[in-house]
């Protein structure tokens, strides 16, 4: 499957112009960020109980933020939703690099504040990005758009969390300190800034879309809320994601601290991780033609878990790096084959509900294993840590594999074939 960079010059401006800014805002918030703002947190002598605390906030934030990002869409307009998001997400990424200008009293929530308004930003940005390509796509291009859009998030991640993993090394020399210094890793945070300042300039030169509303025609019949179809995904969804949770949020401290990774090592399994992510995405639908979206959920969560062992069981390099950029891969794998499985076990009248509630529970999976995570990591070490993902991986591939087995459980009602 090749990704359709040759349609690229057919898209109307607009729609160049958002693929411009998923891409900067990838570098920007999904790269250079993710990676140097753990490492500067605990270069300002944080352990991982902090580091726990300081993920928490920002996924309960996103958990909170879902459904009200798609409202404030709805009401104001895509893009000046998008516009309201990527002006707190700039806000926030400025607050971060600020902690040590603090007076004492403040330097502890001040990071927090950060994870506050960044992920509150990007929550009315990222939310609304979707259905913006959608209103400003042609149905003949859509498809491309969509895959050319996800393609580019995965390179402007990659190349972002490659570039944070080499910058403290080059500002360290720079500034004429250590890597054990936090100014290395501020600068770095600046740097991020500057990239996300340029995406936003492009995200001011974007137009208004048209939201067009679907309007019930009478052949339309809203069925009731399918509780049992959403309350299982969203079972399978809080486990596998808190599964990963596990090594999204710990990783990285881990590589820092237990293992001693360089900052420029440590990007580069990342980046491997992020390499994976690209092109991860272009296999699923030729998995899913063959085997259904519901297996390949549940062959991913156990994969997951096949993953994480090897960060659980042994304390080295290798075990580390195939871990952690494993789980970027199958993340990459598991969210696309998600997304139109749920929209395929719902009534289209309930399919922004069904997936804000999953992208809500997502948030709180994620926030409960980094509160939770951080104390567990001190009392009982990393790996055991490592190894509640791969039991909780292990239960929400078993859950799916039920669901494939009694495919009525997900059935659509009054529809005659079952979800695969």
């Amino acid at each position: 499957m090749n990704l359709p960079f040759s349609s690229y010059h057919r898209f109307r401006p607009d729609v160049k112009r958002l693929l411009i800014v998923s891409s900067l805002m990838s570098v920007s918030f999904f790269g250079i960020q993710q990676l140097l703002k753990i490492l500067y947190v605990l270069r300002l002598g944080y352990g991982p109980e902090y580091v726990g605390l300081f993920n928490a906030s920002g996924a309960f934030t996103w958990m909170i933020m879902s459904l009200p990002a798609a409202a404030i869409g709805d009401r104001i307009g895509l893009v000046p939703a998008m516009r309201l998001g990527g002006l707190l997400t700039l806000l926030g990424m400025v607050i971060l690099p600020l902690t040590e200008m603090m007076p004492s009293g403040w330097q502890t929530t001040w990071p927090i504040l950060s994870q506050l308004v960044t992920t509150t930003g990007w929550a009315l940005f990222a939310i609304n990005l979707i259905p913006a390509f959608m209103v400003a796509t042609a149905e003949h291009n859509r498809n491309d758009a969509y895959a050319l859009n996800a393609a580019l998030r995965g390179l402007g991640t990659l190349v972002g969390t490659v570039l944070g993993g080499v910058l403290p090394d080059l500002l360290a020399v720079f500034l004429g300190q250590t890597l054990d210094d936090p100014g290395p890793y501020r600068l770095g945070l600046w740097i991020s800034v500057l990239i996300c300042v340029i995406g936003f300039v492009f995200l001011l030169r974007i137009r208004p879309l048209a939201q067009v509303a679907e309007v019930a025609t009478k052949e339309q019949v809203h069925t009731p809320f399918p509780v049992w179809p959403v309350a299982l995904v969203v079972l399978h969804v809080y486990l596998v994601n808190a599964g990963w949770a596990t090594c999204q949020s710990f990783c990285n401290p881990y590589l820092d601290t237990e293992l001693r990774l360089s900052p420029s090592l440590i990007g580069l399994i990342n980046g491997a991780g992020q390499a994976l992510a690209v092109f991860a995405p272009l296999m699923g639908p030729r998995l899913a033609l063959r085997w259904g979206n519901g297996r390949v959920l549940m062959a991913t969560a156990m994969l997951s878990a096949l993953i994480l062992l090897p960060l659980g069981a042994s304390q080295n390099l290798l075990g580390a790096g195939i871990g952690r950029a494993g789980v970027l891969g199958l993340t990459a794998l598991w969210m696309p084959a998600l997304q139109i499985y749920q929209m395929e076990s719902v009534d289209r009248h309930w399919r922004s509900l069904a997936y804000g509630i999953s992208s809500t529970v997502m948030g709180l999976s994620f926030g409960t294993i980094s509160l939770v995570g951080g104390y567990v990591a001190v009392r009982w070490g990393y790996p055991q840590l490592f190894l509640i993902g791969v039991i909780l991986c292990v239960v929400g591939a078993v859950i799916m594999w039920g669901v494939q087995r009694r495919p009525s459980l997900v059935q659509i009602p009054g529809k005659s074939s079952a979800v695969k």
